[in-house]
């Protein structure tokens, strides 16, 4: 469009982009100790960068809420997440939500361990209460279940 901005204007309207678009759920950090932070990736390419960054992160032990939806090829997106952490299985609440048992039968194939709850709320509540102040919460697997965090 012609817009001549510096590289320093790009990055002030980065950092405040939930602030400037409303757009939330992008690798946001909900809470610093432990850190909690959700992304609404939900698909191989933009989970294979959301990963990435999560594995970039330090922490002393990783907790991953996720939930699906029922029509996701989990064969795609499952071998992506990390085997060493703690899964908190749960199914968002509408209508396409993947039931939660199924999701962590599945995840079992991938040596993806952890419990199932029966909701997202459940789900980030136990994380809360089982994580360190250095441990890192992720949540995600779908816009659906970061919805019912935010």
């Amino acid at each position: 469009m012609g817009w001549k901005l510096s590289k320093e204007t790009i990055q002030a309207g980065l950092k405040k982009v939930i602030d400037n678009t409303g757009l939330a759920g992008r690798w946001q950090i909900l809470n610093h100790s432990p850190k909690v932070i959700c992304d609404t990736a939900h698909n191989r390419e933009g989970l294979t960068f959301v990963m990435k960054q999560l594995n970039m992160v330090n922490c002393h032990q990783l907790h991953i809420i996720l939930g699906v939806v029922d029509d996701k090829n989990l064969d795609t997106i499952l071998p992506l997440f990390p085997k060493n952490a703690t899964y908190y299985f749960c199914k968002p609440n509408v209508v396409r939500g993947l039931d939660e048992e199924k999701l962590q039968q599945k995840a079992s194939q991938y040596s993806l361990v952890g419990q199932t709850y029966s909701s997202v709320n459940e789900a980030y509540k136990k994380s809360l209460t089982a994580a360190a102040k250095n441990d890192l919460i992720f949540v995600g697997g779908s816009t659906f279940v970061v919805a019912e965090v935010l």
